[in-house]
């Protein structure tokens, strides 16, 4: 019984892992869109350039740190 119990919870955290996994790539892809846009790294609301550590952080971010925090 204590075997099925931790077998279930293994496979719960592979599927979370997968599922996140998933989500970074579909994050990245969508990073690779905004290049070929030309867009990759402006600021969507005010046009300045997002900074490069914030980009390593986030690289799908659309918005510059002081506009994301004026939300």
């Amino acid at each position: 019984m204590a075997d099925a119990s931790s077998d279930h919870t293994d496979m719960e955290r592979a599927y979370y892992f997968v599922a996140r996994e998933q989500k970074y790539l579909k994050y990245l892809n969508k990073a690779l869109g905004m290049i070929d846009e030309g867009t990759f790294g402006i600021c969507s609301t005010c046009s300045a350039l997002i900074l490069k550590d914030r980009l390593i952080e986030v690289p799908h971010t659309t918005k510059c740190f002081e506009c994301k925090s004026d939300r």
